[in-house]
């Protein structure tokens, strides 16, 4: 079995060291899964005693909260970054299917907490799961508006429909990083994605 990789233990500041138990709850629960990572588990990647990471998050509740909060931090910031700027609608729709495709490869801990707190049906955290799809779905869906006011979707197109199927095109996108696949087969599924929601062709010129 791999040895976990251990922080090297040092005195560090309360907030220094949420942080840095943070971090270590991310990773663990990327591993363990978020049914069943714990206190143990974080406070093995940290170096820390298991008391030290209670002293932080009191319950294993607690514990959950707060790595969830980070997921959903880390999910606000990158739609805010793709889409709350003002760009056309096809980048800004490529930006986000990217960074889900980029991050799997580049932070993969955060986006297996993502795929597997997306599997806990009827779990305590999935309400909450639910509060975040739907805050993805409608930024998404401003977006289709957007597209819809610049004639560039069908009047017949259901926006919110349309950002359901590009959102889960992106959990899609992530999957098949972990799965293997190339680079290349990734890309054509990102452009594939974007231009199905937006209803234009393969060799459709972009607007």
């Amino acid at each position: 079995m791999t040895a976990k990789p251990r922080v090297p233990r040092t005195r560090l500041q309360p907030e220094e060291r949420r942080s840095q138990l943070l971090a270590c709850a991310i990773a663990a629960f990327a591993e363990h899964g978020v049914a069943r990572a714990t206190h143990s588990h974080v406070a093995e990647r940290a170096g820390v005693s298991v008391s030290a990471v209670h002293s932080y998050f009191r319950t294993r509740d607690d514990l959950v909260s707060a790595t969830l909060g980070e997921v959903e931090a880390y999910l606000d910031g990158i739609v805010a970054d793709t889409l709350g700027s003002i760009v056309p609608v096809f980048d800004a729709l490529m930006a986000l299917a990217d960074r889900f495709a980029s991050d799997a490869r580049e932070k993969p801990d955060m986006i297996k907490v993502w795929l597997d707190w997306s599997t806990g049906v009827g779990t305590e955290t999935w309400p909450r799961y639910l509060d975040v799809l739907d805050r993805l779905h409608d930024a998404t869906q401003k977006i289709f508006a957007r597209g819809k006011r610049q004639k560039l979707f069908p009047d017949a197109l259901n926006t919110k429909a349309a950002a359901r199927i590009y959102i889960g095109g992106g959990h899609t996108v992530a999957l098949m990083q972990f799965a293997g696949a190339s680079r290349n087969d990734v890309d054509k599924l990102v452009d594939q994605l974007v231009r199905g929601v937006m209803c234009i062709g393969l060799d459709a010129p972009v607007r």
